[in-house]
């Protein structure tokens, strides 16, 4: 992170100086998933500037790193020739996910320009959802079929230019390209050279189907610590493999995704986009949070009478609501990351929802007798009402811990990802609950005594 900020500085004071030359150097010397990054930190007028010095050869796989909303706007600004040019040598896998976002014309040239072989690999890429393990294929590796000695192999590999990116892997197929199993490539020098392909053929190495989501692909590369993992079709046709640098990205994706649509944010946006349309897009979650506020205010508007003759509720009700969104949230997270890991399912969600039952009454006992006694020696009030916070703070922190596990399989089932609805709902149920609850135990116990 600091170096990123040593860099950022650097470019920005460069630029502010006209050192067109020691620009051009520091993006020379750096990835460009690290320039992708850069040109995100800056404004719209510096980024622009900064994009005309980026070297062509890396202008593709820049383009292919940055933030959707950031890669639309320079490809905007691009004519078709520097289209062309940035997407030529790249791999078939990420040309896929850039011609998206190319105009029509560019990208029937730049398929038009790829040898025949290439054309055939990128429309089955592109034939699979971006979502999908068939989305996330390079097309790009090394199969042979089987009854080939190792020898034969090895002279084989020795007539290519170069070998694919991130080949550890020789896969074996029969007459009908289906997949049989993989070859380690360094184990074509261990073994006798003279001995047919299959002595060293490794059949445990499982392909996935294309069709599989990225978020269990993502899981087995995860659990079984694969490097990579052959692609195939429903008739078991190999269709290439997907390579732990894209499954990385995947996890990155997710993550940040979750964080973002807390917020109703898109972590696609650009961070520096102009002032109205980014005001634009944060208005609809503003104004679904200000319908959720005025709910939680008709809830209180419930119960003016006894707000008016005994003042200090008013006072202590905001920690009722507090304590019981926080034990919700806490459940509603664990709920929320164990679901899209693969942890938590309908198969066990029952006994989650007892355990995290069993927490919330523990720690709602305990904590509601603190609240209760600090409430009457803080605020000087009667014992009456310190018991009525620690009553309702035990319910809303009990209900708010069944919400915490309902929420997230109610919300999936609909349709809605947990992570973007889940957090808005969780505080509009506490708030409620806890104002209710609360209000009402003192209106019952106490409106009469006043």
């Amino acid at each position: 992170m600091q170096h990123s900020e040593k860099k950022l500085g650097k470019l920005i004071s460069d630029l502010e100086r006209d050192q067109i030359t020691s620009i051009q150097q520091t993006l020379t010397s750096l990835h460009p998933s690290e320039i992708a990054r850069l040109l995100e930190s800056l404004t719209p007028g510096k980024r622009k500037i900064i994009w005309q010095l980026v070297d062509q050869d890396d202008e593709g796989d820049v383009l292919k790193e940055l933030v959707e909303d950031v890669r639309q706007n320079l490809i905007g600004e691009m004519d078709a020739t520097e289209l062309i040019a940035a997407t030529q040598d790249m791999e078939l896998d990420d040309l896929a996910d850039l011609l998206v976002d190319l105009p029509e014309t560019v990208t029937e040239q730049v398929i038009t320009a790829l040898d025949q072989q290439d054309q055939i690999r990128l429309e089955s890429v592109m034939s699979y959802d971006e979502d999908t393990a068939g989305g996330l294929t390079n097309p790009g590796i090394i199969s042979v079929r089987r009854g080939i000695t190792i020898e034969v192999l090895i002279r084989y590999l020795k007539r290519l230019n170069k070998l694919p990116e991130h080949t550890n892997y020789i896969y074996i197929v029969n007459r009908n390209d289906e997949y049989l199993g993989a070859v380690k490539l360094v184990d074509l020098f261990l073994e006798d050279k003279n001995n047919p392909i299959e002595t060293i053929m490794d059949e445990a190495v499982k392909a996935t189907l294309a069709d599989e989501d990225v978020k269990q692909v993502a899981m087995d590369f995860q659990n079984l610590d694969l490097i990579s993992m052959p692609v195939i079709d429903e008739k078991n046709r190999l269709l290439g493999q997907i390579t732990v640098d894209d499954v990385v990205d995947v996890i990155q994706d997710q993550v940040n995704s979750e964080i973002f649509n807390m917020a109703g944010l898109d972590d696609e946006d650009d961070i520096f986009a102009p002032v109205i349309l980014s005001t634009k897009r944060r208005a609809v979650w503003l104004g679904v949070n200000l319908i959720t506020a005025f709910v939680v205010a008709g809830a209180i508007g419930l119960f003016q009478e006894i707000l008016q003759q005994i003042v200090i509720l008013a006072v202590l009700m905001p920690i009722v609501a507090s304590m019981g969104g926080v034990a919700g949230n806490q459940t509603l997270i664990l709920v929320i990351r164990g679901i899209a890991m693969g942890k938590i399912q309908r198969s066990n969600a029952r006994k989650l929802l007892i355990k995290e039952s069993s927490v919330a009454l523990l720690n709602g006992f305990t904590w509601s007798i603190v609240v209760s006694v600090l409430a009457v020696v803080l605020f000087q009030t009667t014992w009456e009402i310190g018991l009525i916070v620690g009553a309702a703070m035990l319910l809303n922190i009990f209900a708010s811990a069944i919400a915490g596990v309902s929420i997230p399989f109610l919300l999936k089932k609909m349709g809605i990802d947990p992570a973007l609805a889940g957090g808005v709902l969780m505080i509009t149920l506490t708030d409620v609950l806890g104002f209710v609850t609360f209000l009402g135990l003192a209106t019952l116990f106490l409106l009469g005594q006043t």
